[in-house]
């Protein structure tokens, strides 16, 4: 277990607390102080003298989050490692029910599954109907990652075979933002992966700290792209890659539009701010001015509406189309 903590003193104690708590399982847990201005390392300290199995790491410089887990990660010589950020925990059984997965399907090199956000307390939800696994070959689990567009994993639900960590490397520095689905995609490219359904595996803390705060809207699109296509330039099945490619860019290049156009039905949106999105897009992909919802974007921003049949439908369309997701959200905690 990595708990790579800048800052966190206050939740840390909480955090490996949950780790710690697990049942059917040893647990190591190595905090990884990224040089912090607060008490963070010298409650680190504390609690590694309370508990044999913690240890800590005191970088001696700040060197950011990605270069954190690195730090950590490297040094992970336990069978399963989970990265813990030092403001989210684990729920109850959660690595217990990972492992017994990947024990026993000795293909799967990842596993996660839903991760409950709270603000202060989590919610107890372990009443749930009766948990079940899921698990994909690792090309069908990008192939459904790169339809969708976006990433499903928080990060504190996700528990790495740590043979398949070290085999793929660790985060890239060069995403700060998207480095986590950079390296699923990753570990899905060598290995399969897993999905428990049922039950919370992690709880995801937001607070104005979260550092996923720093991307987000029209530069989380830009960002997850430019992983897409960095990925996919690199992945070994040159075919499957050459499939993906365009699936990934039409529903990025979609997703900029119809987020446009929730916005300009929202409030005024500067003419300029327009166009740097309608050039996002087109960025991401070239042919997506032949598509309706570009007419539908050029006939709201002059204060119409689209109209028509297919505009209608286009419209019907993107609302039935959220409306899915959520109900199997509801279902499988699985946004696929």
């Amino acid at each position: 277990m990595v708990v790579p903590c800048y800052n966190y003193g206050r939740y840390l104690r909480e955090c490996v607390g949950s780790v710690l708590a697990q049942p059917g399982v040893r647990t190591t847990v190595t905090i990884v102080d990224d040089a912090s201005t607060d008490d963070s390392a010298d409650i680190a300290e504390r609690i590694a003298e309370e508990h044999a199995e913690v240890r800590l790491i005191r970088n001696e410089r700040n060197l950011g989050h990605i270069r954190t887990y690195n730090v950590g990660l490297r040094r992970a010589d336990s069978d399963y490692v989970v990265l813990l950020s030092a403001d989210d925990l684990l729920a109850p059984g959660a690595l217990a029910r990972a492992t017994a997965l990947m024990e026993t399907r000795p293909s799967v090199g990842l596993v996660f599954g839903h991760a409950q956000k709270f603000a202060t307390e989590p919610v107890d939800r372990t009443a749930m109907p009766a948990v079940t696994w899921t698990t994909w070959r690792g090309d069908e689990w990008i192939r459904l990652q790169l339809s969708r567009g976006w990433n499903n994993i928080s990060s504190p639900e996700a528990v790495v075979r740590t043979s398949v960590q070290h085999e793929v490397g660790y985060y890239t520095p060069e995403l700060p933002h998207t480095g986590d689905v950079e390296m699923w995609l990753r570990i899905a490219a060598i290995a399969d992966v897993g999905h428990i359904n049922g039950i919370d595996q992690a709880y995801y803390r937001r607070h104005a700290e979260n550092l996923s705060n720093r991307f987000a809207g029209y530069q989380d699109i830009e960002e997850r792209w430019r992983t897409y296509d960095g990925f996919l330039s690199q992945w070994s099945r040159a075919d499957d890659a050459a499939r993906l490619r365009p699936v990934a860019r039409r529903r990025l290049a979609d997703e900029a539009l119809q987020d446009l156009l929730r916005d300009l039905d929202r409030s005024g949106v500067p003419a300029e701010r327009v166009d740097s999105i309608l050039e996002l897009a087109r960025r991401i992909d070239p042919d997506v001015d032949r598509r309706g919802r570009w007419a539908d974007v050029q006939a709201r921003r002059t204060g119409g509406r689209p109209r028509g049949v297919a505009a209608l439908g286009r419209s019907t369309g993107r609302g039935l189309a959220e409306l899915v997701r959520w109900h199997r959200w509801r279902r499988f905690r699985y946004l696929g």
